[in-house]
């Protein structure tokens, strides 16, 4: 029995140390590569533009416009034609697998970020970042597992992202991070079918607004959570900037709520 202990514990020894070399690999190559994707975007608004964060939910199609701000784009959400969007930020194939065509074709003045997602079935092909041109970021896949424990980070430049649940969220970090004069909330609607279409089929449509709509409703609570976290993590970090969702669903009265 005791033999038989001994081999238990240093067979978990050497699997802790196995997976902490792991991750201390992936945190120095996340800092190498950090450094050139979100480096130069470190107090890009110098507290004086305002961000728009565009979500692809269906309160999108009410927004006007916000003329001189800079404007990211989450996933599928820059095939809304009312706005030339500065940047489009994706952390997983899921949300763009749709329209890669339009991804790779989009405006060449639209810097793109395409994170990863550790080899998962959500990871977004290496080849279509080459395709797009885009800018390769790491999220915290490796340590918590999953979206609902990571650490949001300010220093995004040698951290990797936390990767969030709502892919909303994560981009918060990017936005805060260019420390803008006001971040406004588009689209962010927690709201069940809260994609943009493009490219599927009706039957495609109704399987994934069926399939999102239960994890919506199985997730709200910790989503809604994460929310809290991020509007702490701002008020903390980034006192100085306001953020105001516009025409707000699930995220009514969390931040300052506007209507257009």
């Amino acid at each position: 029995m005791k033999k038989l202990m001994m081999k238990i514990i240093q067979k978990d020894a050497y699997y802790v140390s196995e997976k902490m070399a792991f991750i201390n690999s992936h945190l120095i190559n996340t800092a190498c590569l950090h450094k050139e994707t979100f480096g130069p975007y470190k107090n890009y608004c110098g507290g004086e533009k305002d961000i728009v964060v565009c979500a692809a939910g269906p309160s999108l199609n009410k927004y006007e416009p916000i003329e001189g701000a800079i404007h990211i784009a989450v996933n599928r959400s820059f095939l809304f034609d009312k706005v030339k969007f500065d940047f489009i930020f994706a952390q997983d194939f899921d949300g763009i697998k749709m329209v890669q065509n339009e991804l790779v074709n989009y405006s060449s003045s639209c810097v793109k970020f395409l994170g990863t997602q550790g080899g998962s079935k959500k990871e977004i092909p290496e080849s279509l970042r080459i395709r797009a041109a885009a800018k390769k970021f790491d999220t915290d896949w490796y340590m918590p597992g999953d979206g609902t424990s990571g650490n949001i980070t300010v220093d995004i430049e040698n951290m990797p992202l936390c990767n969030m649940m709502n892919v909303g969220q994560s981009v918060m970090q990017l936005a805060l991070y260019m420390n803008p004069r006001r971040i406004y909330i588009v689209g962010c609607d927690l709201s069940g079918n809260h994609f943009a279409t493009g490219n599927q089929t009706g039957e495609e449509i109704a399987k994934q607004a069926a399939l999102m709509e239960l994890e919506w409703k199985r997730d709200m609570e910790i989503i809604l959570r994460r929310w809290k976290e991020i509007k702490e993590f701002a008020e903390t970090n980034y006192p100085d900037t306001e953020i105001i969702s516009i025409n707000p669903i699930g995220l009514k009265g969390l931040f300052k709520d506007i209507y257009q």
